[in-house]
This record gives structure tokens, sequence and C-alpha cells, in this order.
């Protein structure tokens, strides 16, 4: 049996062809393949890059054989199981864990799902955390969990804003939790700190989100300004055709000057924890002398977005790219396209990408966006998580590259 902590051999055969590699980066990695999975995906179940554990999605299933265990309750049990034997592949364990997203089919299984989140945590050592409800999730899933585990405990902490500052939280979650200089924001909504009230318009709901998030990050020292990386999702009831997305992105501007907004993935997604139509996640850095940012020539300001991608450091976070074209092959290929030109101006490639998120129209087109994702991740592919959501176009990528 191979050793999982030398899993790149599982990848890339041969000692010689390791060494190459790995000296083409400034920053060492490792490509996880447990030995509990079958082989043969089209990316890596792990990416160990420095101290920074990225996580595929874990679904609901045997990660060998394929089964689904009845009910929520062991489906959540199964995904958490099979995101442990990334963890312990990587040296880790639940404790290492910064940041996580649950991506449920069915919101009505949020109550059950926690209980047994929960249990894989001390309550001391909760993450970050951002749950959502989508139209639909790989191989039949119910759920999906993707998370962030970093690999020194002694420089992870929790950041606690004062209390009446923010809602409380409505799961087993911390509000933020540093790992290192990169701080993690749990998915906030718009309901104001002490009366738990919701505005009932999309403006005032995205308002009183950023300044919920303000209050986090105030807390951590940090300013919005501080952010690398959001994702923005919200509900559109008239099927991207109600004009939230523009209401929403009419107030997000308004928190970061021209030029100066994170990246950003943006997504109409099926449902909310309780009421609200706006949930915001966000990645920030308190290294503020080596943030930056790399902009195509061809990409204008944005008031919402970087149009190409920030560095917290030597890692880049670009925005959701969705490609040109009248089939799935081609919007997939003009996506990535677009990101290998982003990774250039920062002096990288396509091997720099450790982490990946691959939004699909329609998930039943997996098996295409594979066959493409594969041409162009051949070896050492980095982890991913795929879900479906409302968008008009057939996908959107958004890719994590480290130096």
């Amino acid at each position: 049996m191979r050793n999982p902590l030398l899993i790149v051999a599982l990848i890339v055969p041969g000692a010689l062809c390791l060494a190459q590699t790995a000296a083409s980066f400034r920053v060492h990695r490792q490509f996880l393949y447990p030995k509990e999975f079958a082989p043969g995906k089209p990316y890596s179940p792990g990416v160990l890059v420095g101290k920074t554990l990225y996580i595929a999605g874990q679904i609901d299933k045997d990660p060998r054989t394929g089964a689904q265990p009845n009910g929520i309750r062991e489906q959540t049990r199964m995904a958490m199981n099979n995101m442990g034997h990334v963890l312990h592949a990587a040296g880790m364990d639940f404790g290492n864990v910064v940041s996580c997203h649950v991506e449920l089919r069915d919101m009505g299984q949020y109550k059950d799902m926690n209980e047994v989140y929960g249990s894989f945590f001390g309550p001391d050592h909760y993450p970050a955390r951002t749950t959502l409800e989508f139209p639909g999730l790989p191989s039949g899933a119910n759920v999906e969990i993707t998370c962030i585990a970093y690999a020194d405990k002694s420089k992870i902490s929790i950041v606690t804003p004062p209390a009446g500052s923010i809602p409380p939280a409505m799961g087993p979650y911390r509000p933020a939790v540093f790992a290192g200089d990169t701080l993690y924001v749990s998915g906030s909504g718009g309901r104001t700190p002490v009366a738990n009230e919701l505005d009932p318009t999309i403006e005032g709901q995205t308002r009183q989100t950023m300044q919920n998030i303000g209050q986090i990050l105030k807390a951590a020292g940090l300013e919005h300004k501080d952010a690398v990386f959001t994702n923005v999702y919200f509900l559109d009831p008239a099927g991207l055709k109600g004009g939230v997305y523009s209401k929403v992105n009419s107030v997000y501007k308004d928190f970061f000057p021209l030029g100066s907004a994170p990246s950003r993935a943006s997504f109409c997604i099926s449902k909310l924890p309780g009421t609200i139509s706006v949930e915001i996640t966000f990645i920030a850095t308190r290294d503020r002398k080596n943030k930056g940012r790399v902009r195509p020539d061809s990409a204008g300001l944005s008031p919402t977005s970087s149009n190409g991608g920030v560095l917290d450091s030597d890692t880049l976070y670009t925005s959701g790219k969705s490609g040109a074209g009248a089939t799935l092959d081609a919007q997939m290929r003009d996506s990535l396209e677009t990101i290998r030109g982003i990774l250039k101006l920062a002096g990288m490639n396509l091997e720099n990408i450790v982490d990946t998120h691959v939004y699909l129209k329609d998930v039943a087109q997996m098996d295409a966006m594979n066959a493409v994702y594969k041409e162009y991740f051949p070896k050492n592919p980095p982890a991913r998580t795929t879900v479906q959501v409302f968008q008009d176009q057939l996908i959107q990528v958004q890719a994590v590259a480290v130096r």
C-alpha cells in the first residue's frame, strides 16, 4: 500500500519527474490522492500548498464504491468522513479546518446536517462556514462539502466581534477565522444585529450584509479594502430577469473605490438560510504589503470585481470567468484561456492552479466539462468543486493559483 503522504507519485509517476515539477514552484505543493478514493478522478481530492490545504468538494457517497447511504444525517457523515481521508493524507485533522462551504440539495435538511457536521469539530474549533442550497449537485448528491485547512494550528485564530454587533450564528460556525495572515469570513446575510430584522429590499439587505461583514473585518483589524476574494449569492424568483443582480451591485460597489474591488464570483441559487435573499462571503488578508492585482489591458476597471485576479502574497484569486461560444466545450475552453492570460500577467501558468470552482448551468453536462478539464490539467490536476447554478452561461470557472 502506498503512503498517502507521497500521493504525488500516484498522479505523476517517477521521482525525477516529481523533482522537476516541484522545482518550478516557489511554494512547495503535494497533490493528495488518498488510498480510500477510487482512481481516475479528473481532479485531485486535495492539494497541500505551503501550509494551506485545498480540499475538493466531497459528496455523500463512498469514494471507492459510489454507494450512497440513506438520509441526510448519514449522507453528511459520509461527506465529512471523505473530508477526513484527505485531511489525514495531509497529516491533519478536523482541528486544522478553517473554512467550509456546505452545498445542500434541500435547505429543509439544514438542521439534521448541522447536528452531524458540528459533531466533527470541538466547539472551540468551529471553522468559518457558508451554507447554500443549489439546484443541482454532482452524481445525484444531496450534500457536498468543500473545505480549506491550515497545517499550523498555532497560527489559527477565531475572530469574534463584540456582542450585538452582528446577528447571532445560525449553526456551528465562527464569524471568521485567521489562518496565518489570511482571514476566512463566514457567509453573512442582511439581518440587523440586535433586532434581527430583514429589510424587504435587495438593496437594503445587501447594505446590511456588507455592514455586518464590516464589523467582522473591524474585529480582525481589517477593512473591506483588504478583501482578496468574495462570493456573492442571491435569489431571483423571476429567473434572472428580476434585476436582483444589478440591485446587489448598485450597493456592493459603494464599499470599494473604483478599481479596488476584490476578485469575485456571483451566482443565483435556489435557497439561502432562513429568509434572506443575499449572502456574501469574504477572504481577506492582513498582509497589505504583499497584496496586489493583475488585470488584462482589454479589461476595463470594474466597480464590483477585479476583472482579473488579486494577489495575497504568492496566492492569486481569479474572478469567475465565463467564456464565449455556443457549446459547453467552447465556453469551457474560452474560460480557461482567459484564466491562462490572467495567470501569465502574474508570472504563472495553468500548472500553478491548486483549486478550482466550476459552476454549471446543467450538472448533467459534467462529462463534457470533465473532458475539457482533463485536457487542460493532464497531470497534477487541482482540487475542484462543481455545482449547478442559475445562470445564462453554460459554465463559469474560478481558480486559485500559487506561485
